[in-house]
């Protein structure tokens, strides 16, 4: 029953990176633990592990099945040590039935990312799911659940602007850029650094569909294993990597140049810059966006010609006056949110009320023909004939009531779910050891 379903989440609204990085998994151990607790402990569930956050969203066998039970597999699967466990534990945030499915809607919407409107978590919720799908801990009520969340992230995209506009530092230099170029496609960029902030960078270059981009780093081995880790397949020859001893010559050729080292001086100098521009071949302007703390551009180069130049407060300033955009916008995310949860529960209880009325008839009708069969030497046709009449309508009778309460439509849907929810439990409908667990 839907009223079992059970998540547990660990995520940056409580806990440190250093834990949160503990307890990130990768696709072989989502695989790994899906299909370690399907049917043994779960009937469904789906794992959700990013950078910022791992949850565990379960249907559990029956409800002895607690939150506290799926932290521990959480824990065990992760190897971590008994003695640090119970400080684990105190992380995590624990939801049931619809709390856990609002949770599961406002993670997939953006509205409880670090970054309000985070545009990846959508893509990660369904790569959540199909995971699952594929290690067969994925039946009906999930299914139904995954497409209504789907439904939320995309009305949250197309009625509200919670997702509009840079809320990244590393977002804001393409974006910045893209003000200059619209198409990326055809220019040159240069990111000089090979760290987080420059991989970030390039990165959103490749989703702005970007053509030749240059990884210039002190460090060439660390550009090239950049590059192999954000080259998308078989597009690896769009990029070149360099040292910052070659850099004169890459920012000649340059049209967009991102710089994001560590360096504690400038990496690109005011004559440098002037240099490159005499060498440069087109009459382009050139943009240059300087994400670093240190600075890595001379802020004189602004005043040479035919230049653009940004440093990080500037981006600063465009992220934050976003994210107060964004963040007006989430009383309109969560009125969606409350929406879909209503029609999905409303789904839910349609599809609840059929099923079990037939699995309580069918019990009924079992027990019946059991009873009967067992007297039924000790009667002539004539008795038996009467026996079973009078036990059918007997029966009928008794489930009437029943019957009644369940198909009608008052209170709220969570009341009708309950009143399902009682049926099931006084006459042990969801029991294992009679039948098969149902599927939605």
């Amino acid at each position: 029953m839907p009223q079992k379903f059970v998540s547990v989440s660990i995520s940056h609204r409580r806990a440190p990176v250093a834990v949160r990085e503990r307890l990130s998994m990768s696709e072989a151990e989502v695989r790994s633990l899906l299909e370690q607790i399907k049917d043994s402990v779960v009937r469904e569930a789906v794992l959700v592990s990013t950078c910022n956050r791992t949850e565990l969203y379960a249907l559990p066998n029956d409800g002895s099945i607690t939150g506290d039970h799926l932290i521990e597999l959480i824990l065990t699967a992760k190897a971590i040590p008994f003695d640090e466990r119970e400080e684990y534990k105190d992380y995590f945030e624990r939801q049931t039935y619809d709390a856990a499915m609002t949770h599961l809607f406002s993670v997939i919407a953006g509205i409880d990312s670090q970054i309000v409107g985070d545009q990846q978590i959508f893509a990660q919720v369904k790569d959540a799911f199909r995971l699952s799908s594929e290690s067969g801990s994925t039946g009906g009520f999930l299914t139904k659940l995954a497409h209504a969340a789907f439904r939320v992230a995309k009305r949250v995209i197309s009625e509200t602007t919670l997702t509009n506009g840079a809320a990244t530092i590393s977002y804001a230099a393409v974006e910045f850029a893209r003000k200059i170029y619209d198409d990326l496609k055809p220019r040159a960029i240069l990111v000089i650094g090979a760290g987080e902030t420059g991989e970030l960078a390039a990165k959103h270059f490749i989703e702005r569909n970007a053509g030749a981009i240059t990884i210039a780093n002190r460090n060439v081995e660390k550009a090239r294993e950049m590059v192999a880790r954000i080259a998308p397949e078989g597009l690896a020859g769009r990029f070149t990597t360099v040292s910052l001893e070659e850099l004169g010559n890459a920012l000649a050729k340059a049209d967009i140049i991102v710089s994001a080292t560590a360096s504690h001086d400038y990496v690109i100098t005011e004559p440098m810059m002037r240099a490159a521009l005499k060498r440069r071949a087109s009459k382009n302007p050139v943009v240059l966006i300087d994400i670093a703390v240190p600075r890595d551009i001379d802020p004189a180069i602004s005043k040479l010609s035919n230049v653009f130049l940004k440093d990080i407060d500037d981006l600063r300033t465009i992220v934050d006056r976003n994210l107060d955009r964004r963040k007006q916008e989430i009383p309109k995310a969560e009125e969606i949110i409350k929406q879909e949860l209503e029609n999905f529960l409303q789904s839910l209880s349609r599809l609840e009320v059929g099923p079990t009325i037939k699995e309580l008839r069918d019990r009924f009708e079992a027990v019946r023909k059991e009873e009967l069969e067992r007297h039924q030497n000790k009667l002539d046709s004539k008795s038996f004939a009467l026996m079973e009449d009078m036990s059918r309508r007997m029966m009928n009778r008794l489930l009437h009531s029943p019957t009644v309460s369940l198909k009608e439509p008052l209170g709220s849907t969570e009341e009708m779910l309950t009143r399902v929810e009682i049926v099931r439990q006084l006459f042990g409908l969801d029991s294992r050891q009679d039948h098969e667990p149902r599927t939605y």
